[in-house]
Formats: structure tokens, C-alpha cells, sequence
């Protein structure tokens, strides 16, 4: 079974100001947890990463694929 590293907040806020990641930015996001390795505190500690990264006036874009069993008639397709 291979070792996935240890992530702590940290270094995923480091990581982010070494990829040029700066307040006021519009950022978008696209990946799976798991591929990031072991991230102390899950996907909250992520999404405060990227939060304190862009700042208040920063843009965080997120696909969410929810396109699935909408519950309204208007938003089916057919």
C-alpha cells in the first residue's frame, strides 16, 4: 500500500503563494482530495487554504457536477 504524504494547512497555503496564488485573484479549482495526499482536516482545511489565499475580495470557482436528479421540472433538459 503506498504512504500518502501528510498535508497539514500549511502547506497547502504555501503551496498556493509559491503557484503565484495572491488576494484578489479568481481562482479555479478542480480536484480530487485524495490526489492532494493526506490533508489535515479534510476538505474544510482546503476550502480555508484557498479562502485565505484569494482573500475577501478574491473569486474561488468550483465545479460541483449536480446535475443529477433535479427536483424541479425546469431544470430538466428533455
Amino acid at each position: 500500500m503506498e504512504k500518502r504524504k501528510l498535508v497539514t494547512p500549511d502547506d497547502m497555503k504555501t503551496a498556493l503563494k509559491d503557484l503565484g496564488v495572491r488576494k484578489g485573484q479568481a481562482i479555479m479549482v478542480h480536484t480530487s482530495l485524495c490526489s492532494l495526499g493526506y490533508v489535515c482536516g479534510g476538505a474544510q482545511s482546503v476550502i480555508e487554504a484557498l479562502l485565505e489565499s484569494v482573500g475577501d475580495e478574491g473569486t474561488i470557482m468550483m465545479p460541483t457536477q449536480s446535475w443529477k436528479d433535479p427536483v424541479s421540472k425546469k431544470f430538466r433538459l428533455i
